[in-house]
């Protein structure tokens, strides 16, 4: 699943000379945390409230209140954004963005085309609700979880089988691999799970309803 199915479009973007007071205001106004930065209709860098909080902290030591206001009001956006920020097309994958997020230690990618125009932005937030939804979590129905010892071909196609001769319709599947055995997860549509789970263990496969 690519990133521009779930990423924000329309993205509020601001300049790099507009002052670090009003690029506050904004994310405050709009309840964001981070905000693009363009400059000729490119992409030029990423302002982020941990950003705006770092530059705040280490002047806050020496500074009066009055001081700090006046010099945050002064300061533009270039002063402090992130020249080198991390981006990503709208092609790529969840997983991808999920790593990139992980190995980069970020909560925010700006989603931007071949010519660094910007088309969305995807936080981590987008990244767990789509996980929430790929997963059926909410899509009501019952949910199984299938252990199965040895991972081998058919298996999969053994237990929709089973489901499907009995009438049993499922939403959404997927497999964890743990050690020594794998856990095959299905989100049946209906509230059937106690009928497919006995179907499921007549034909000897261990199985625990979870929802």
């Amino acid at each position: 699943m690519n990133i521009k199915h779930y990423m924000t479009p329309n993205v509020i973007t601001i300049k790099p000379d507009t002052r670090v007071t009003e690029a506050v205001d904004l994310m405050e106004k709009h309840d964001f945390h981070s905000l693009p930065v363009i400059k000729n209709d490119s992409f030029v860098g990423l302002i982020t409230e941990e950003l705006i909080k770092n530059k705040t902290s280490s002047a806050a030591t020496s500074l009066s209140i009055y001081e700090l206001n006046y010099l945050l009001d002064k300061t533009i956006v270039e002063d402090i954004m992130e020249k080198d920020a991390q981006t990503a097309t709208k092609e790529l994958l969840l997983e991808e963005a999920a790593i990139l997020m992980v190995d980069n230690n970020i909560t925010v990618l700006p989603v931007i085309d071949k010519d660094k125009k910007v088309e969305g932005i995807i936080t981590y937030k987008d990244i767990f609700s789509a996980l929430i939804e790929l997963s059926g979590y909410q899509s009501g129905g019952d949910r199984l979880v299938i252990e199965v010892d040895e991972d081998k071909v058919g298996v999969l196609d053994s237990i929709t089988a089973i489901l499907a001769d009995n009438n049993i319709s499922i939403s959404h599947i997927f497999v964890n691999r743990i050690a020594d055995h794998i856990e095959i997860t299905i989100q049946i549509s209906e509230k059937e799970g106690r009928k497919a789970k006995e179907v499921l263990v007549e034909k000897d496969y261990e199985t625990r309803i979870v929802k």
